[in-house]
């Protein structure tokens, strides 16, 4: 926080290092902007002194470069520099017009002196803020000579250090939202970092482990044949595994029509025959659907070798306005869903995996009915489905 006091929001911006923080922090401004129009208005409804040519004249002076700053700084990309100087030099250009020209409008140039101010602190800290509350003054004594009016009195520059307080307050709150957000982020992050790898882990390693400890038909025909089954898959997930720990996984070649015929292949090999049918075959498919409807496929076909006491399924593509679908079908024992709740792979490997990419998963299922899991993905990422 002495950081922010020293630094201003500017602090917050060049320590974040974060492109929106950095483009949020300019905008800061809106706060003393609209406090000078908020008094602006005041004193046009309080009735102040103003016949129709000076009104007008306030208008042009004090409200259309108000609401000229903000939108400049709200539609273009700016930095903290040209907004400080484009406003400084506002400020001392209308203030000295006034004092030049329209006496009658020097009340209204103390909103525009006070929300400098509180720009100055805003956006570079306490010692800035100080710095432009002396300036302030002088502005005010040189405003008072060229205008032949009396010099400001001493509550000009209480205001002042309450305009700058009540900018280091704002800007301390607006650190410690950030600071929340930061370290909620972080604290989501390793969550998720987490939760990955305990998804990773169960759909490698323990199911692996699981599907290899699944007795086999052949397995008293042809012990042989069947360690040397068992030898091939343990040395495939394995190599996957150490590419995946090391960073180096290749791409699955392929779209998604080849890694799901690929994935029968495989399920086939470990015991349960597998057979693809593309009812449409859909268009180009982000590979980030692509990984998730293929992994969430491949936990529901491994759930089915696992429970449903069939050797056979089906799974099915298809693709109608811009969703694609895959549904796994089997004719096995089927559950009871509601007796049931749903486990770590059906939560995580399936329900979870699919709601990142903006899809779903719905599980249908009756006792001597068999199950039939359907999964939907956009192929626009960003647009969930349903």
């Amino acid at each position: 926080m002495r950081v922010v006091l020293l630094g201003g929001a500017g602090a917050l911006a060049g320590g974040a290092g974060l492109p929106l923080v950095q483009g949020a922090v300019p905008r800061l401004v809106l706060v003393p902007v609209a406090f000078r129009l908020a008094l602006f208005l005041q004193a046009i409804w309080a009735g102040a002194p103003l016949g129709a040519p000076v009104l007008g004249l306030a208008i042009v002076l004090y409200l259309v470069p108000n609401l000229a700053e903000v939108a400049w700084v709200f539609h273009r990309s700016t930095g903290i520099r040209p907004v400080l100087a484009a406003d400084t030099a506002y400020t001392l250009v209308t203030s000295f017009a006034a004092a030049m020209f329209a006496p009658g409008l020097l009340a209204l140039t103390w909103p525009n002196i006070m929300g400098t101010v509180m720009v100055w602190t805003l956006l570079r800290g306490a010692p800035a803020g100080a710095i432009a509350i002396t300036g302030a003054v002088l502005l005010r004594y040189g405003m008072a000579v060229v205008s032949g009016t009396s010099a400001p009195a001493t509550w000009i520059v209480l205001a002042l250090v309450a305009a700058a307080a009540t900018a280091l307050a704002i800007v301390m709150l607006v650190a410690g939202a950030m600071r929340f957000a930061h370290r909620l982020g972080e604290q989501r992050g390793r969550a998720a970092e987490r939760e990955r790898h305990r998804r990773d882990l169960h759909d490698t390693v323990l199911q692996v482990m699981e599907s290899l400890a699944l007795p086999a038909p052949r397995d008293g025909l042809d012990p042989v044949g069947s360690l040397d089954q068992v030898r091939r898959i343990a040395r495939a997930h394995a190599l996957r595994l150490r590419l995946s720990l090391d960073g180096d996984a290749p791409a699955e070649p392929g779209g998604l029509e080849h890694r799901l015929g690929a994935l029968a292949v495989e399920m086939t090999a470990e015991g349960l025959r597998v057979d693809l049918v593309t009812l449409a075959k859909p268009a180009e498919v982000p590979e980030s659907v692509v990984n998730s409807l293929h992994d969430a496929a491949r936990e529901a076909l491994r759930n089915t070798l696992k429970h449903a006491k069939t050797g056979k399924a089906v799974m099915c593509l298809e693709e109608h306005d811009g969703v694609v679908t895959v549904s796994v079908r089997d004719h096995g024992t089927g559950f009871d869903i509601g007796a049931h709740p749903a486990g770590f792979g059906i939560e995580n490997s399936i329900h979870a995996r699919l709601a990142e990419i903006g899809g779903a998963a719905r599980i249908d299922s009756a006792p001597g009915q068999g199950t039939r899991v359907v999964l939907t993905a956009p192929l626009e990422l960003g647009f969930p489905v349903g």
